[in-house]
């Protein structure tokens, strides 16, 4: 072949020729591993804020219930009557034990005694308060018969604000019980009361005494009642 003909056989040859079909994808390749975890500094703490503003007061709040002193004779005592029907010896209650007042019942109460007596049942008063409710109980120890007669026991706050041995009733912290004794008592036949609703001013100080005492009407005005006395008085 000549040199011509040659030329045109690798003319022809180096002529470009179409584009294939595109082959199918390859299988993916394994997934590298993890990088390691680039360093992380924690800044600085910020500042503290300046406190905000006080809120609102709420609203007072109920108030709380008041103290209660507690009363009980211990051993039955013996309330009598005097001719009139008046009170004669009233008994002076405590907390678990009593004793008759040596003298029939006054406008006023002296606790100075001697030595031996049984006899200061007071108690003091440590703040300020107001008396608000007082209530009594009795239960007969020994039958009676009152037929026509009716025995009305009462239960009566005194105070010396002084204060000093001498007492003298609070008005209106008083409190009466009943039923009233009458017709035929049996031992343990009960008269209770209360009373409420009182606003009694006390100061720090002044001592509080309770004394049972008893009054009769009708027929027979000279009477003895034994019993168990009890009560309280509520101070707020």
């Amino acid at each position: 072949m000549s040199i011509k003909n040659r030329l045109v056989a690798n003319t022809r040859l180096c002529r470009p020729r179409p584009t294939g079909p595109t082959g199918p994808t390859g299988a993916t390749g394994a997934t590298g591993a993890t990088g390691a975890t680039g360093a992380s500094i924690t800044g600085p703490t910020g500042p503290t804020g300046t406190t905000g503003p006080t809120g609102a007061t709420g609203p007072t709040g109920p108030a709380g219930d008041s103290a209660i002193i507690p009363f009980a004779s211990g051993l039955p005592v013996a309330l009598t009557t005097i001719a009139g029907g008046l009170a004669g010896t009233p008994a002076l209650i405590g907390f678990g034990s009593s004793a008759p007042l040596l003298t029939v019942l006054g406008a006023t109460i002296d606790l100075t005694g001697a030595a031996g007596t049984l006899l200061n049942f007071a108690f003091s008063v440590p703040r300020d308060g107001t008396i608000t409710a007082i209530a009594g109980y009795f239960s007969t120890t020994a039958a009676l018969t009152l037929v026509g007669t009716d025995i009305t026991i009462t239960a009566q706050l005194f105070s010396s604000p002084t204060p000093d041995n001498i007492f003298t009733a609070v008005p209106g912290a008083i409190v009466t019980l009943a039923p009233p004794l009458t017709g035929i008592i049996s031992i343990g036949d009960v008269s209770s009361g209360l009373t409420t609703g009182l606003a009694i001013p006390v100061t720090a100080g002044t001592r509080l005494l309770l004394v049972f005492s008893a009054t009769a009407a009708g027929v027979s005005l000279i009477n003895t009642a034994a019993g168990y006395a009890s009560g309280g008085v509520a101070i707020s």
